[in-house]
């Protein structure tokens, strides 16, 4: 079966899982969708893709099932029970996890997959839904090395890199966490830097101009130097929220590894706090505004 045979189930159309699943479609595969709240599927059965009414109907009618979930939780019951997808897998099909969860998860799933002969990908990404939507994200791939081959020339549909690491599934997951954890203390970062300079009396334009400069050729990163200079967070790409699940994740897998997360453990309270304080469906850089307000100032 030549790769654009392969018959494509893709589970979870959110905000990130949409944008991917448009890119597959957008190449021209066979696609079958499900999701809970079913109008989510409703722009992709209007471009001629299936629409499943279970998750077991669709791994049926699957070779290669892409899942974008929540946290692991979410992943973990969508695969368990009679109508889960390790239900319906049979030899030779595999599943592609894209959701950033624990390691240790992505291990465990690998192991339940290879017990019934079938192959579960680690693959979670790296870019914001914009990202997704547009076919520019960065993946990370970890599992069966012919598996990932057969699966490269479709995540290519929404992946601008891939990047292979092994067999070991929880690889790619624990470099995902490195990524995430990278971007969570620049942003941490940056909200302290433009609350000291508005203290001290430094000119705003000055002070991201500098930042700018510092994060020369990290496009996402000066986006965020400016949202948080100018504390515009209703225009979203990744929500605080999210940005919450995401710490939790960090702080399990560095605590169970020994390694303690000082660099993000003051973005994760504001991140609570902020999250506790309405700004749960704010962009995640929304966490800085907590900063502010500690240190006595006002919007």
């Amino acid at each position: 079966m030549t790769t654009q045979q392969l018959r494509i189930g893709f589970i979870g159309l959110g905000k990130m899982g949409s944008g991917m699943c448009a890119n597959l479609q957008a190449a021209g595969y066979a696609l079958t969708v499900y999701n809970r709240t079913k109008s989510k599927t409703q722009p992709f059965a209007e471009k001629g893709a299936k629409v499943a009414d279970s998750v077991k109907a669709l791994v049926e009618q699957s070779d290669v099932i892409f899942t974008s979930l929540l946290d692991d939780k979410s992943v973990l019951a969508m695969c368990d029970g009679d109508e889960g997808i390790l239900a319906a897998m049979r030899p030779g099909k595999i599943h592609v996890g894209l959701t950033t969860i624990q390691p240790t998860t992505a291990d465990v799933l690998k192991q339940q997959h290879a017990a019934q002969g079938c192959h579960y990908i680690a693959a979670p990404v790296v870019g914001r839904p914009d990202a997704a939507a547009a076919g520019k994200l960065i993946t990370f791939l970890a599992g069966d090395a012919s598996a990932i081959a057969q699966v490269k020339p479709l995540t290519q549909a929404y992946a601008v890199k891939q990047i292979v690491l092994g067999e070991t599934a929880s690889a790619a997951n624990a470099l995902k966490i490195c990524v995430n954890y990278m971007a969570m203390a620049q942003l941490a970062m940056l909200g302290e830097v433009f609350t000291y300079a508005e203290k001290s009396g430094l000119p705003k334009a000055m002070v991201l101009n500098v930042a700018s400069m510092f994060f020369a050729g990290n496009e996402p990163m000066q986006e965020y130097a400016n949202k948080i200079a100018e504390r515009e967070f209703d225009t979203v790409g990744f929500d605080l929220s999210a940005g919450l699940k995401d710490a939790l994740i960090f702080e399990t897998a560095f605590i169970a590894s020994g390694v303690k997360p000082s660099a993000i453990m003051g973005a994760k309270d504001n991140l609570v706090a902020a999250n506790a304080n309405g700004l749960g469906s704010k962009d995640w850089s929304a966490l800085t505004q907590m900063t502010r307000l500690m240190a006595g100032l006002k919007d």
